[in-house]
């Protein structure tokens, strides 16, 4: 997704296997408003690194998350950690990432399955990617647009 969505638009999809039936909702974010379910897979975008993989937000216990899925992996560094930024991925570059981002949280492992929970005081809504920067060196890993 390029950018956010005016409104909110829920899909859903039922699997059924061995008379198993599971269903999975997706929902984009509107201004300001967040939703019970939301599950947008999506890739990640090289800046220096390359950071490959897949990614979607949801909410669990009222509080939004964003979560790196399975197939996450990206380059070890030294201080790498995730921001949430109000600029487009593609608008930004390692001297722009203080001015226009919110640290989340340190990296948890350069591959996998990892969540990073965004404090309940913080609207998702304002911000319009997530980025890996290496905060020691300055340097923009990559990130994608939310």
């Amino acid at each position: 997704m390029k950018h956010l969505l005016k409104s909110i638009l829920i899909s859903s999809i039922v699997l059924t296997t061995a008379g198993i039936s599971t269903v999975a909702m997706a929902q984009s974010y509107g201004s300001g408003t967040s939703a019970s379910a939301s599950q947008v897979d999506n890739t990640f975008t090289k800046k220096r690194y390359s950071v490959k993989g897949s990614w979607n937000v949801s909410q669990k216990n009222g509080q939004n998350v964003i979560e790196f899925n399975d197939d996450f992996k990206t380059k070890s560094g030294p201080d790498l950690k995730v921001y949430l930024s109000k600029a487009a991925i593609e608008d930004l570059d390692s001297d722009k990432v203080e001015g226009t981002s919110l640290k989340l949280s340190v990296l948890k492992s350069n591959r996998g399955t990892q969540s990073y929970t965004i404090p309940a005081d913080i609207n998702l809504s304002e911000y319009k990617s997530v980025i890996i920067h290496c905060e020691a060196f300055s340097v923009l890993w990559g990130g994608f647009n939310l």
